[in-house]
């Protein structure tokens, strides 16, 4: 069974009396343990397709589903449950919160859902990403680079099923960019989750089990 699957998904967005289909029937699945790359240009749909599979868009028709199950018409406290405990995101820009601390927001999504804590946990996953030693300090004391470790270990810390990763290392330099892509897919590896990241850079293709292209909101 597929982990994650879309069945002719489609996707409108309307603008006044323009509509842009960003996905456009479009079917995939997506397996226990894998890393893809989803490539294509800016507009292809590949974001899109990120977001509906992760809950944070809904299709205008299709199906998606998670072990099966689908969750294509889940109400909103439904969908956030679900992203609490199934899914990790890491995006371009690393969305942390500026008055807490980098543990504090390396636990936030356990906070929100009520989870007890260990604190050595936090540490162990933290030293293996390299991000120990800073998580008393603030986001604004960190370099890029860490500060997209410590979003990873965010999205690592209640153990999903799904990391969705969106431009991980677009605002970081070559060699950093680099660095964090290796300790993700390690992180990833470890943890035995799927991680499904799309890009607009070929190189990143060469950390993926598969490559899937998008074109036009279609699988090319």
């Amino acid at each position: 069974m597929s982990l994650i699957e879309l069945k002719d998904a489609v996707k409108e967005y309307t603008t006044g009396e323009v509509t842009v289909r960003a996905l456009d029937h479009l079917s995939l699945a997506l397996h226990q343990g894998e890393v893809v790359v989803i490539l294509g240009e800016s507009g292809s749909g590949k974001s899109t397709l990120l977001n509906v599979m992760g809950g944070l868009d809904v299709l205008t028709s299709g199906e998606i589903c998670l072990e099966g199950k689908p969750y294509t018409n889940f109400k909103d406290t439904e969908m956030s449950k679900m992203r609490r405990q199934k899914f990790g995101f890491i995006f371009q820009a690393y969305h942390l919160l500026p008055l807490l601390t980098v543990y504090e927001n390396m636990i936030a999504p356990l906070l929100l859902d009520n989870r007890k804590i260990q604190r050595k946990d936090v540490e162990k996953l933290s030293e293996s990403l390299g991000i120990k030693e800073q998580l008393d300090k603030f986001p604004n004391q960190l370099s890029g680079g860490q500060q997209q470790r410590t979003a990873i270990v965010r999205a690592l810390i209640n153990h999903p099923k799904v990391i969705f990763a969106d431009e991980p290392t677009g605002n970081l330099d070559k060699d950093t960019g680099e660095q964090v892509m290796a300790c993700l897919i390690e992180a990833v590896r470890k943890e035995g989750a799927t991680l499904a990241m799309v890009t607009h850079n070929e190189k990143l293709a060469s950390y993926a089990d598969r490559v899937i292209r998008m074109e036009n909101g279609r699988l090319i």
